[in-house]
Order: structure tokens, then C-alpha cells, then sequence
């Protein structure tokens, strides 16, 4: 029997799972309003999407600089997370507890050119106004959201929740090896997607891989078939059958 069917326990628990739902509702309002990947789930997905964005959330400490604290802007950084995961059981980061968002682009260490984000042991940061701007288009292959979050994935294979998952690092190992074949080994490849950081550096390439993968679905298919095929394996999701990215 579930502990919520004892009615005394479901009484207690009632205003916990009202504020959640509640939350949950507030969440989708934000992500109909600027998430446009969110309005092509249908109702059940969608739900599901918006309370993994609710999970995801409460599981991480937000530091804002060089701004004020927002909700929506946790509720947006959140989104993105979970859409990279959206086809996994698991989703949470939970390598990860801190966040940093930055205001715009900000220089980093040694390096006097401006960052949109990056990734280390200490968390997660990401400038809004470029995160902001890769939710202007779906289609233009520019989203530093996906993009430092895909750099957090490899942390999680590494050392978080998925660094016992041997199916899931076969199949990044697979993504590894399709990426080296068809654009590290291939620099002047004809369809000249990635920049000259993604054909020269394996991360940068996944990176930008889970950017074209879903904002130019179609592109990287065609001309990357194997890396297309190994991260849909990956991710276990196919953008390429719901995309509005204009026809080749």
C-alpha cells in the first residue's frame, strides 16, 4: 500500500503536493511563454517536462551576479538541463549543487575573451543575455544553455549519477568515435557546421553537436549521419521528426 493511501499521511502530505502542483503550473505558464521546444510536447509530456524543470530546480543552489534573482531565469537554465535529459530516467545533475548566473559575457582565469559559459568541479555558469539569445531562435544552432550543460553531462558520466551507467557511457563512447570520424578528422568537411574550436577539440565538438542536434537536426543528419544517429541513441530522442528548421 502506498504511504499515501493511509489516509492521516495523505492529509499531511496534501499541502505539500498542492504548492508542488502548483509550482509545476507556474513553471509550464513560463515555459509556454519562452521555451518554444516545450510547445511541441503534448499534454502528458509536457507535464512531465515541467515537473523534471520543478525537480531539477530545488536541487540546486541559484547564485546571481551582476543581477537581480529571478524565478523565470531559474525556471529557463533549469529547462534547459532537462531537455538534454528528457529522454533519460535520470536528470537531476546531481554532481552539481551550485549554478552561477552571470549578466553577460565575463572573462575567465588567465583569458581576456569574453565567456557566454563554462563548466568546472565548483558548478555550472552561464552568462543570461547568451542564454537568453538562444532562446530567440530555435533554429541557428546557438544555444549556450544546451551547450554548458552538455559540458556538465560529460562531468555527470565522469562522476555524478550516470558514472555507473555502462550502457549510457558505451553510447557516449559511441558519440566520441562518430564525432572523431566525421568532423575531428574531417576539418574542411563541406557542410562547415562546427567552428574551428568544435573540429579541433572533442569537447567543444560535443558540445556544439548537442546544439545542431537540436536546433539544426536536419543539417546534422545529413551530413553528419553518425553523429546524428549516435547521440538520438544517446539521448534517446529524434528532434529530427518534430523540427521547424527550414528544409535543406
Amino acid at each position: 500500500m502506498p504511504l499515501t493511501a493511509i489516509p492521516f499521511l495523505g492529509n499531511l502530505l496534501a499541502p505539500f503536493r498542492k504548492k508542488r502542483d502548483a509550482a509545476v503550473q507556474f513553471y509550464s505558464q513560463i515555459l509556454n511563454n519562452h521555451f518554444p521546444w516545450y510547445k511541441r510536447l503534448d499534454a502528458i509530456a509536457s507535464q512531465k517536462f515541467a515537473a523534471r524543470v520543478y525537480h531539477f530546480r530545488r536541487s540546486k543552489n541559484f547564485h546571481f551576479l551582476e543581477m537581480e534573482k529571478s524565478e523565470e531565469v531559474e525556471v529557463l537554465v533549469s529547462a534547459a538541463a532537462v531537455q538534454l535529459t528528457f529522454g533519460l530516467p535520470e536528470y537531476n545533475y546531481g554532481f552539481f549543487e551550485d549554478i552561477y548566473i552571470i549578466r553577460g559575457a565575463y572573462t575567465y582565469g588567465v583569458s581576456t575573451t569574453p565567456w557566454a559559459g563554462h563548466v568546472n568541479r565548483q558548478g555550472i555558469y552561464v552568462a543570461w543575455e547568451h542564454v537568453l539569445k538562444g532562446y530567440v531562435s530555435e533554429n541557428d544552432g546557438y544555444n549556450v544553455g544546451l551547450h554548458e550543460m552538455a559540458h556538465a553531462f560529460e562531468y555527470e558520466l565522469a562522476y555524478g549519477d550516470y558514472a555507473h551507467d555502462h550502457k549510457l557511457k558505451h553510447n557516449f563512447g559511441m558519440v566520441y568515435g562518430a564525432m572523431k570520424q566525421e568532423v575531428i578528422e574531417q576539418p574542411y568537411h563541406p557542410a562547415a557546421l562546427y567552428s574551428l574550436q568544435g573540429t579541433t577539440n572533442i569537447h567543444e565538438c560535443w558540445a556544439e553537436s548537442v546544439e545542431f542536434f537540436f536546433e539544426k537536426p536536419a543539417l546534422l543528419q545529413q551530413y553528419y549521419p553518425s553523429v546524428y544517429d549516435a547521440v538520438s541513441a544517446l539521448l534517446n530522442q529524434k528532434p529530427h521528426e518534430w523540427s521547424s528548421e527550414p528544409a535543406v
